[in-house]
């Protein structure tokens, strides 16, 4: 069906406009009609043109037996997994809330994890050679240099209006048209393109922009043709997310941005320390006496000045960042007199009050002491029945806290992937879950040693997308977000094809030593 199909020029042009949609409208997290249809604050606009893919390309593709990436199986089991400890759930003895019972929350979380299995297998199948992995890198590309601009022009209207309230109504009346935003944004002076909020904004640059274009940056092999001297496009594009990225005031988004960029730090170290010994050696007939001893004062020298340098860096933004966000104001206040010793949960939690991080805290730890009680898990989206008798008691000193108590009309999250991972899956799905992950590193490592150039550009990226995920599921624990799994299957996608180009490289007589 899909052989016959894919030969008709209209059926490509179809598939090809609707692949490009569902990368171009990324940014758009919560799509006005799709929000008001579902009731759902996360209502991607990708997730329509996805919708037809699914219906026209990937179940024919299926049909064909069509071959999957290998490294979809652990995801699969820990669907499976989660789906076993949300049954086994309904015996234990949760107290039903808000009108919502077991079913009907389990229902829920697993639609939002069917909805990011959708972006995972498509996004794993759809580049089923190089030049589509190519194109699909492309448009990503020209998805984030389109959504520069917009946020270029948000920063500038914030210097000269402070807040978000203070815009031109048609600039808030575009705004409300392609996507819906929190209520508290109008209020607020950080940059959110057309996210729900700013955080959300963060993850599409974080998890998927950043990556590729680092990689591509540092390894200095484009994704264009087009190059002005020495410079390449993704350079640009680099530094101009890089400002608005800054303007959005991330805070746990600057440490997974960190974490990636460590990891270039790492490489870097790495490059310099071989050449460095390659050169002594070179230069003497016989090793020096101590080339050990200096190779490691080396090592030790070159992590000093990194460290330094990151640190400066991070120094040099949050005092910048105090400039307009509170909460850096707070944080460089509060510096000196922070006391988390003796590491206690009462010491952490009010800790991080003195930092604006006060509810956050509180969450995560409603989620460990439901895991503490329950290690095999309360079952996918059922966390919400057991808070409140579990959160820690200092939690009712927050207004947001006695507001999802007493006022709301709906079950709280932890608000954290992993401690959701532990209470509502245990240490089962935990487990399985950083299986998959360590799958994925692996399968980017094996891209990262293709002779393509598309393939050691995806390698790289995947790696800096995996370093950065851990850190940013420390703000968000929704499973249809489409940001991670655009890369997870990004990176199942070029795993699948270093192996044909192993595999075809291992037939070829011409490769075979003489």
């Amino acid at each position: 069906m899909l052989s016959s199909l894919s030969k008709h020029t209209a059926y490509k042009i179809l598939v090809s406009v609707l692949w490009f949609l569902v990368i171009i409208g990324l940014p758009l997290t919560s799509f006005p009609p799709l929000a008001s249809l579902t009731g759902a604050i996360v209502a991607p606009f990708s997730a329509i043109p996805l919708a037809i893919l699914l219906v026209i390309w990937f179940i024919p593709f299926l049909l064909e037996r069509g071959k999957l990436p290998g490294e979809i199986l652990p995801y699969l089991y820990f669907i499976l997994a989660a789906l076993l400890i949300s049954a086994l759930s309904f015996f234990l003895n949760g107290t039903y809330s808000r009108g919502r019972d077991f079913f009907d929350q389990t229902l829920r979380a697993f639609i939002t994890v069917g909805i990011g299995l959708s972006f995972y297998l498509i996004f794993a199948a759809y580049p089923r050679d190089e030049k589509a992995l190519h194109r699909t890198l492309q448009f990503i590309t020209i998805m984030g240099a389109l959504i520069i601009p917009w946020t270029l022009f948000e920063v500038i209207l914030l210097r000269q209006f402070t807040f978000v309230q203070g815009f031109p109504q048609w600039v808030i009346n575009f705004r409300n048209l392609l996507s819906v935003q929190s209520p508290n944004l109008m209020f607020t002076n950080r940059v959110s393109g057309f996210a729900y909020e700013p955080s959300w904004f963060v993850r599409i640059f974080n998890l998927v922009l950043f990556p590729i274009w680092l990689s591509a940056v540092f390894q200095r092999q484009s994704l264009f043709r087009f190059r002005l001297w020495i410079f390449q496009i993704e350079d640009f594009l680099m530094l101009a997310g890089l400002v608005v990225f800054g303007f959005s005031s991330p805070r746990i988004g600057l440490v997974a941005f960190l974490a990636s960029l460590a990891y270039l730090g790492f490489l870097i170290i790495r490059r310099f320390y071989r050449w460095f010994t390659n050169w002594v050696l070179k230069r003497r007939k016989k090793a020096p006496k101590h080339l050990t001893t200096i190779k490691l004062l080396l090592a030790v020298l070159i992590v000093v000045v990194m460290f330094v340098a990151v640190f400066g860096a991070l120094f040099a933004y949050i005092n910048a960042a105090s400039a307009w966000d509170n909460r850096f104001e707070l944080m460089l206040e509060q510096l000196d007199t922070l006391d988390i010793f003796p590491l206690t949960e009462r010491r952490l939690i009010y800790a991080a009050r003195s930092l604006a991080f006060f509810e956050r805290m509180v969450f995560w730890f409603g989620g460990w002491h439901i895991f503490n009680d329950f290690p095999f898990g309360v079952g996918l989206g059922n966390a919400g029945f057991y808070f409140f008798e579990r959160m820690p008691g200092a939690g009712l000193e927050s207004y947001e806290v006695r507001n999802l108590i007493y006022r709301a009309a709906y079950l709280p999250n932890t608000k954290n992937m992993w401690t959701r991972l532990l209470s509502e899956t245990g240490f089962i799905g935990l487990t399985i879950y950083l299986v998959w992950l360590y799958v994925l590193w692996r399968s980017t490592g094996l891209a990262r040693k293709s002779q393509s150039k598309i393939l050691r550009i995806m390698g790289l990226a995947g790696r800096l997308f995996l370093l950065a995920f851990l850190f940013e599921n420390f703000s968000m624990d929704s499973f249809a977000m489409p940001d991670q799994w655009v890369m997870a299957g990004l990176i199942c996608a070029a795993g699948l094809l270093a192996r044909r180009e192993l595999a075809a490289k291992d037939k070829d007589p011409a490769s075979e030593p003489v």
